[in-house]
């Protein structure tokens, strides 16, 4: 089952199967708007995630600190170390 929160706050949960079923019925358009909607909740939670991981949170600050001393290659100078 799926939980969800409807437009005025109500808890409601959804079998599976109703909701597939409910999807293999929007048009198109309905469901490229629902996949932007899913996909900006997903990276939304996956940053959570990582902000709550110490480890991960302190590679992101690592890379920051490398970025903001210079510490970085640009893609033009990859290209070019590699021919």
């Amino acid at each position: 089952m799926i939980k969800a929160m409807s437009q005025t706050g109500l808890n409601l949960f959804i079998p599976m199967e109703l909701l597939i079923n409910s999807l293999n019925a929007l048009t198109l358009s309905e469901k490229q708007q629902l996949w932007r909607i899913l996909d900006e909740a997903i990276a939304d939670a996956e940053e959570e995630n990582w902000r709550e991981d110490e480890e991960t949170e302190r590679e992101i600050q690592l890379v920051r600190d490398e970025y903001a001393n210079g510490e970085y290659m640009t893609f033009q100078q990859y290209l070019n170390q590699r021919k």
